[in-house]
């Protein structure tokens, strides 16, 4: 049964059959356009072959015997270098350490990142300046298996931390901080009979997978606990600038050909029920048994069962561009409220949420065809460009009123509807991204880029439709080939109701590394939407905005588009064949979309609170000027790589 409702889960992605079914009909229909390499010059007639005498086939178990790991000497393959982040010089020397293997099909390696951060007053509140100086580290230990051509596998050990975060071993104890492994311990409520949690420190399995090869039609099989990266990672990917990076854990089917690749791929990414024998899920609900009663009551519902599902697919023609295409689904099941008996409980009351379905279909075409790069010696030359486009459909799960003044009539005059909204309707999901990113590179050393994104926004938080851009798990945050192409250093934003154009620069020296340099206007698309922070919540009362879900307070004043504006500098430089360097920053100036907010003398309540009245009323703290825009922030970063 359970099986049934997973493929029933997977089914809901409608354009995955039509997108593959076009590709398949690109590639087998047209070889001439889809071929690797171009028929360049005059054809002559050539002489007869010579008879070759055919080559005894080996037994799958004699080249078994004879297997050696092509990646010893040919690299690491993409499929086995997605927890790292290196840039591209120091990535191809790790990808191709001799020295790391211990024989013909065992490489071990390990990844060791300090870095430390600078961040100072990102909201431009003046009464609260937010600053924040910290080290932190990811270490990564990984192992790789490739006995045979028909299996692969891969585990990775991690651990993220922040410099002196570990918990105390015992009060009192001189050695107590520097105590390696130790954990915490909570108590809940121990007034009513609440007992202690020790919650160990943890290290994590980053990955664990198994790769099944020379499968029925070329087919390779992905399966376990793994990194999902595709195109520029604007939607899928490692997000490896963070410390502990994105995992998934699921399976894909691969048909991967030189000139296509058709990807499909379902992950689990939260469960909402523990397993047996003590191994438990972080999303499942939690129960409290009373002592006296023993009757139980479930007071946190947990989250609900959600997964990532779709196909990715990418042909090439030549190496005048890649066309990618794609259909993700981000599927969540009904959220429980708390107090509700069980999952078979299936009263409209004891549900908060209904199921949301998030479909993302777009497009991603690039003439950067060399494995995200350019080709050498290419059809454009040195002029590289990108254009992605998504829609979004499903049901956000949530419900919407109709009419509010019709509903407000009718809860104030009509007896026994009070607290009932009248005339809901389901609510839709209708954002949309687009993204232009060109660039030139001049002598091999100096490129000038430039970047446009546009995410949509929602005027009209309210009503039927949700019109803001959804982003799903990934942090939007720049990759190679080009630093930082995304909104800038601070990772003070997400893509979602977004207008950011970027100008961008990067010089590569000879012996001093290489420098970038970028200049990001970061507006609002819709002036009522929100400002949303990097992990996609709305930085509610931050910036001018109105028709919002719940708000009750509006600012008097004018609203404004920009947010802020940044200026970033970066510098990497690899030291030999095992350590790099980055060292950059940012300055940020706020817009006046923050200004216009922070700096408001009036604001005016919709609705009585606590402590104001319904109507009018002074800021008394920007009044005296205790509050109000502190107009400038920065961030700082250093950071060391190593692996091998």
């Amino acid at each position: 049964m359970k099986m049934f409702r997973f493929f029933r889960t997977i089914h809901q992605i409608q354009s995955i059959g039509k997108f593959s079914l076009i590709l398949l009909f690109l590639t087998v229909g047209s070889p001439s356009i889809f071929a690797q390499a171009a028929n360049k010059g005059t054809v002559t007639a050539e002489p007869s072959p010579t008879p070759v005498t055919a080559t005894p086939q080996k037994s799958a178990a004699e080249e078994e015997d004879s297997y050696v790991s092509p990646m010893k000497s040919g690299g690491l393959t993409p499929d086995f270098t997605r927890s790292t982040f290196f840039e591209p010089e120091l990535g191809k020397k790790v990808a191709n350490h001799k020295k790391a293997w211990l024989n013909d099909w065992i490489r071990i390696g390990a990844y060791v990142r300090p870095r430390y951060e600078d961040r100072y007053n990102l909201a431009f509140d003046k009464s609260n300046k937010g600053y924040t100086s910290r080290a932190m580290q990811t270490s990564q230990v990984f192992f790789i298996i490739d006995p045979s051509p028909y299996f692969s596998a891969k585990v990775t050990f991690q651990d993220a931390r922040v410099w002196g975060g570990e918990t105390p071993a015992s009060v009192g104890d001189v050695r107590a901080n520097v105590f390696d492994g130790a954990g915490a311990t909570t108590t809940s409520n121990p007034a009513a009979g609440g007992t202690g949690t020790t919650i160990p420190s943890q290290t994590t399995i980053r990955e664990a997978f198994i790769l099944l090869k020379k499968l029925p039609l070329d087919a390779k099989v992905q399966l376990g606990r793994q990194i999902l990266a595709y195109g520029d990672q604007r939607l899928l990917g490692g997000a490896n600038w963070t410390m502990n990076g994105l995992s998934y854990d699921g399976a894909r089917i691969m048909f991967d050909q030189d000139n296509y690749k058709i990807h499909f791929f379902g992950t689990k990414i939260a469960a909402n029920q523990n397993g047996v024998n003590g191994v438990v899920s972080a999303n499942a609900p939690i129960s409290v048994t009373d002592p006296v009663t023993k009757k139980t009551t479930v007071v946190n519902p947990g989250q609900p069962d959600q997964y990532i599902v779709g196909t990715y697919n990418s042909v090439t023609a030549k190496d005048w561009f890649t066309l990618d295409v794609y259909s993700i689904g981000l599927l969540t099941k009904k959220t429980a409220i708390a107090g509700a008996k069980s999952d078979l409980d299936l009263y409209n009351n004891s549900w908060a949420k209904q199921q949301s379905d998030l479909i993302t279909t777009g497009f991603r075409i690039t003439n950067r065809t060399a494995n995200n790069n350019l080709p050498k010696d290419g059809f454009w030359g040195a002029l590289d460009w990108a254009i992605e486009s998504a829609w979004q459909t499903g049901a956000t799960g949530e419900r919407s009123v109709k009419d509010p003044l019709l509903n407000s009539y009718v809860q104030q005059n009509v007896a026994g509807l009070a607290t009932s909204n009248y005339g809901t309707q389901a609510q839709k999901y209708s954002g949309s991204m687009h993204v232009f990113q060109t660039g030139y590179t001049f002598f091999e050393k100096f490129r000038a880029g430039f970047q446009y994104t546009y995410a949509s926004g929602d005027r009209n938080r309210t009503d039927g439709s949700n019109g803001t851009f959804q982003t799903l798990t990934n942090p939007r945050f720049g990759v190679f080939p080009y630093w930082n192409n995304v909104s800038g250093l601070s990772e003070n934003i997400d893509t979602k109701n977004l207008s950011s154009y970027n100008l961008n620069f990067s010089y590569k020296t000879d012996h001093y590394g290489t420098f970038y340099a970028a200049y990001i206007i970061n507006n609002k698309v819709q002036t009522q939407d929100a400002w949303y922070a990097i992990n996609g919540s709305a930085n509610t009362g931050a910036s001018t905005e109105s028709n919002g879900v719940g708000q009750n307070v509006i600012t008097v004043g004018g609203t404004g588009k920009n947010l802020y504006n940044e200026f970033d500098l970066t510098w990497m430089y690899v030291l030999n064949d095992y350590v790099s360097i980055w060292i950059g920053g940012g300055i940020l100036t706020a817009g006046n979309a923050v200004k216009n907010q922070r700096n408001a003398l009036y604001h005016y309540n919709l609705q009585a609170t606590s402590t104001e009245t319904a109507g009018l009323h002074l800021n008394t703290g920007v009044a005296t000027g205790a509050n109000g825009t502190a107009s400038m922030a920065h961030m700082f970063f250093f950071q060391v790589n190593a692996g091998f």
